[in-house]
């Protein structure tokens, strides 16, 4: 039960990394489009319907931590500061959704504008730095993290939060250029080759980082070589495919990516879930629920699955099947 809820939390916030990512990726994407408003409503088509669903995979990940890891769950009330930042930026990034291109001021929809590019990129970063830091190792006492700026604030976990970006904006706009037309999708794609140019420096410091800071590899050798080889593979790939423009097979393998590396943080450590500079790690035996909890959590968790995927999968079919209608509900 421990090993498959892990599992389970561990694919929900892939899902978040992976759906929600996209949509931070289109928001820091309206930054690349200047002052031109129509481009960037283009963009925002994309998104706009089903951003808020992107987000419950976050919400529920955390649920199911809170019911089955309540020692993990509560251990993030180490970082209090940062998930505070989450936060605010989040509710200024969902606010911009609504609030942007609605006023006569010029000035005051561009604010909403920088609040909707920012928003996107500030949690991110902040997650990945948050997650970088709880497997590279953290100050923990009586199985509570007091997460100093010392710990957070290094170059490893800096690098996690700038790749947590860079494979945010990587899949954000690989996504946009299935569906908007064809002027916007030339102007992306040189910024969707410059983000891999950045991308690849970034991964392979991260990598050479990794044994030095993290048990990955004493731990669980192959699963983390096969994860990383992966990562690898799709990220270069995705830049031929974008060169010969087979635009959906570089969406596709920018999923991919950003998949493996979350997996990778995730899945790493396990049965570690918090490592400890000092004293005992954070563990899944050390952290977990009882027996009673667990098992009403798999039953509630196995018809809230069921239910959010439907959800998605109609508000997806919507989304693509309006895109295009001059009059569309989506807008």
């Amino acid at each position: 039960m421990q090993v498959f809820f892990l599992g389970l939390i561990a694919t929900e916030l892939m899902l978040f990394f992976v759906l929600d990512g996209a949509d931070f990726g289109a928001g820091m994407a309206t930054f690349f489009v200047g002052d031109n408003d129509r481009e960037r409503n283009q963009i925002m088509r994309v998104t706009g319907p089903v951003w808020g669903g992107n987000e419950t995979w976050a919400v529920t990940a955390f649920a199911v931590m809170f019911a089955t890891y309540p020692g993990w769950y509560t251990a993030f009330t180490g970082y209090y500061l940062a998930v505070f930042l989450i936060l605010l930026f989040l509710m200024f990034r969902g606010t911009a959704f609504d609030y942007r291109a609605q006023w006569h001021t010029r000035h005051y929809n561009r604010f909403w504008d920088w609040a909707l590019m920012i928003g996107s990129l500030v949690p991110p970063f902040l997650f990945g730095l948050i997650f970088a830091s709880t497997v590279s190792g953290v100050t923990v006492r009586s199985n509570v993290v007091y997460a100093s700026w010392g710990d957070v604030m290094t170059v490893f976990n800096i690098l996690g939060g700038l790749l947590a970006v860079v494979l945010s904006l990587n899949i954000g706009l690989a996504r946009i250029m299935k569906k908007v037309p064809a002027p916007l999708t030339e102007k992306l794609t040189g910024k969707l080759r410059w983000t891999l140019i950045v991308l690849y420096p970034l991964a392979v410091l991260f990598v050479i980082l990794l044994p030095f800071n993290t048990r990955f590899f004493s731990t669980h050798p192959a699963l983390v070589t096969t994860l990383l080889v992966i990562f690898a593979a799709t990220a270069l790939t995705e830049y031929w495919t974008l060169t010969k423009g087979y635009r959906r097979a570089s969406f596709w393998l920018a999923v991919v990516s950003m998949a493996s590396f979350v997996y990778t943080i995730f899945l790493g450590n396990f049965p570690t879930l918090v490592v400890a500079k000092h004293g005992p790690d954070i563990t899944a035996l050390t952290a977990t629920s009882g027996p009673t909890s667990l098992v009403w959590t798999a039953w509630l968790v196995g018809f809230m699955i069921i239910t959010m995927i439907a959800f998605q999968a109609f508000a997806y079919h919507m989304a693509n099947k309006y895109y295009d209608a001059p009059m569309s509900p989506m807008i």
